[in-house]
């Protein structure tokens, strides 16, 4: 059961703030703003997006990961614009966010990418569904400060918590079904919202893209994917051969494969490292999935490579394509998550600080719990936002025929918005999952 006081929801999620701040700090309104705080930013954003998926694969080691990190990033976000004190002091240390940037620069930065993705859901077009909405859910009795107000202007809604708190849960469960296209349902669960709730913040994103270059259902067999230590089941593959951005990356020890969505706007990336046979894992505690992540969240070159293959792309050339097929649905750790980033006093009961949300002498809002849902669906057709041992050679000379990309073995993958150069969804598939029916897709 979620504890009272703010309840800070996560699912598949984002927040951007909508005006200008006002009593964010001493001066509100200075003449100028920091020139390099958009850049400053989107590297604190790429930062705290490999922070957390380094610290979630050394929690969740045998299992499936899927999250939105730009969700927990912007989520906190707002928890940062009304922190005070020791919580203010973490919350930006975790996201990020150097000295030298104000809160204004922060809110006024947000401002501007609400108004592009406002813009960007408006000339949409069916190469893809992409929706960002934030909602804050306040006790009706709460006094909130008239900067807050502007700042969250629509996005804030008055709720009766006390009066009926089950009516307020499934109204807001209600919100981030419609947002995420029914895709997350029953997000906070019963008795997660009690008569002592004061506020809950709902952030929900939404993707679903058709790949550029589809596969063919008649392509998808089922064949071997090894799990971990030579474990082995059955799983769907899709099927293609053509022409993908590929290389062979001997900095992050993987092969490095991109799939665009139609639009060019929106890639889905894999990195398939070498496969750790039960035999190797007895000479190495590490297996290449392990050391991957490593190199790209916590080795400076590894992190280079990295954003130069997102943001300046890979060579293209004939490959063929072998992937999983699988969905699933997952929650993150939040508790762990919290304690990894250095901020676990904003899910201690009466931890955190948020005196920047409340007029003065008002009673502070307090966060309660956390709760982060992903659910992603890989198809034939695009996304909706699973005997012998698989070895790799890391040589860097062009193949002759084709390259294989053969991913039969634990991966990582990430989702990215070029034009944000921001990492909406990651993930790590390490199992195919079981259905009902006791078969495997």
């Amino acid at each position: 059961m979620m504890s009272s006081a703010l309840i800070l929801v996560l699912c598949i999620c984002t927040w951007v703030s909508t005006s200008a701040g006002q009593c964010l700090t001493g001066n509100d309104n200075p003449p100028t703003t920091n020139q390099d705080a958009q850049k400053i930013l989107v590297d604190g954003r790429f930062g705290f997006g490999m922070d957390s998926l380094k610290i979630i694969s050394e929690i969740v080691t045998q299992d499936n990961i899927f999250f939105s990190p730009h969700s927990l990033h912007q989520a906190l976000m707002v928890v940062y614009l009304g922190a005070r004190g020791a919580t203010e002091t973490s919350l930006k240390q975790a996201l990020h966010i150097p000295t030298e940037l104000s809160k204004v620069d922060v809110q006024r930065f947000y401002a501007f990418e609400n108004t592009l993705n406002q813009i960007r859901k408006e000339n949409s077009t069916t190469n893809y569904e992409y929706e960002i909405a934030n909602r804050l859910w306040v006790k009706n009795s709460t006094r909130l400060k008239s900067c807050m107000l502007s700042i969250f202007d629509q996005e804030l809604e008055k709720v009766d918590f006390w009066s009926d708190p089950e009516a307020a849960r499934n109204k807001i469960n209600q919100w981030v079904s419609d947002k995420t296209k029914g895709n997350i349902q029953d997000l906070i669960p019963s008795q997660g919202i009690t008569q002592d709730t004061d506020l809950v913040l709902s952030n929900a994103v939404y993707f679903k893209g058709l790949w550029k270059s589809r596969f063919n259902r008649e392509n998808t067999k089922k064949s071997i994917f090894y799990q971990a230590q030579n474990n082995a089941t059955l799983a769907s593959f899709m099927y293609q051969k053509g022409t993908f951005n590929h290389m062979v990356s001997e900095e992050l020890g993987a092969h490095v494969l991109q799939l665009p969505y139609m639009g060019d706007e929106v890639s889905m990336f894999i990195f398939l490292p070498p496969f750790a046979t039960a035999r190797s894992l007895q000479s190495s505690t590490q297996d290449g999935l392990i050391q991957l992540i490593q190199r790209i969240s916590s080795t400076e070159s590894g992190l280079k490579e990295l954003r130069e293959i997102l943001d300046e792309g890979m060579q293209a050339k004939p490959v063929e394509v072998q992937i999983p097929k699988f969905s699933l649905e997952q929650e993150l750790p939040m508790l762990q998550l919290a304690s990894g980033l250095g901020i676990e006093e904003i899910l201690t009961p009466n931890g955190a600080d948020l005196r920047g949300f409340v007029e003065d002498n008002e009673e502070s809002l307090h966060i309660g719990d956390a709760v982060h849902r992903a659910k992603i669906e890989i198809s034939e057709e695009g996304t909706t936002a699973a005997a012998a041992t698989a070895l790799f050679s890391f040589r860097s000379s062009r193949p002759d025929g084709p390259a294989i990309f053969h991913a039969n073995h634990p991966f990582l993958y990430l989702i990215y918005d070029h034009s944000n150069r921001n990492i909406l969804f990651n993930g790590i598939f390490r199992k195919p999952k079981k259905p009902d029916n006791g078969g495997v897709v």
